[in-house]
């Protein structure tokens, strides 16, 4: 039985639509994907697991290559020296003794006759200083590669050069100085100078020969290696062979 003070609502006025529900209680919960526990299927197909796009990670790689690439460049440094051969005169040389202190030391004996060859070598070097200051110069060395092997020498002292001509005249080279180790090349500077070298092999292995430089040292900087091998093939550069007995 109703109460007098509840107010009547008529029939007619009653909404026969059914009340919607809660939305927060149809809301179905959906799991939080685990990557220990993914279906086959969905790792193979959906694209939550695909790779990134391949056009990014391309344009991304050539952009990492060009600001390598121009760092590299422009970190390397210019070369401090250049240089070439302007002249090389060789003299080979085959002596033949009977009173050497060491018979067979250098070369071979026959009939109690040392026998031995070497080839001097007179390079006139042009030496150029790049760099706004002097640059020291600390030795200079020789390489002669040739099918028997290859041979080095360290050039004689200058002040042996005079010495050198006295014995050898032949390996003068007119209008030229030695270059000294243990000394300067002034900034921007074009340094001319010879260079002797004497190495144990026949005039047949010179003739054959497949490089020759020199390799100028520096202090604090880069070696400058000259090749001197199309010089040496002039035709005035190999002198006839001097024999001594």
């Amino acid at each position: 039985m109703s109460s007098p003070s509840d107010p009547v609502v008529p029939s007619d006025q009653v909404s026969s639509e059914p009340v919607p529900s809660s939305p927060v209680a149809n809301k179905r919960q959906e799991p939080r994907p685990d990557a220990g526990h993914v279906p086959m299927t969905e790792e193979l197909d959906s694209a939550r697991w695909s790779l990134p796009p391949l056009m990014p990670v391309l344009v991304a790689a050539v952009v990492l290559g060009l600001v390598l690439g121009t760092y590299l460049y422009t970190s390397q440094k210019p070369p401090t020296s250049s240089g070439s051969a302007l002249r090389v005169v060789a003299l080979p040389m085959h002596i033949e003794s009977n009173s050497s202190i060491a018979p067979g030391a250098m070369g071979t004996v026959d009939q109690n006759v040392e026998k031995s060859d070497s080839v001097m070598v007179n390079i006139a070097l042009d030496i150029k200083n790049a760099i706004q200051k002097p640059m020291f110069i600390k030795g200079v060395q020789g390489k002669l590669v040739t099918e028997k092997g290859e041979f080095t020498d360290d050039a004689a002292p200058a002040g042996d050069y005079e010495r050198i001509l006295q014995a050898y005249p032949q390996l003068a080279i007119p209008d030229a100085k030695p270059l000294q180790a243990e000394s300067s090349i002034p900034a921007n500077f074009d340094q001319h100078g010879l260079v002797v070298f004497s190495f144990p092999v026949t005039k047949e292995d010179w003739d054959k020969r497949k490089s020759l430089q020199a390799t100028v040292s520096f202090y604090d900087h880069a070696s400058l290696v000259i090749d001197a091998t199309q010089t040496a093939s002039a035709a005035d550069a190999t002198l006839p062979i001097k024999i001594t007995k």
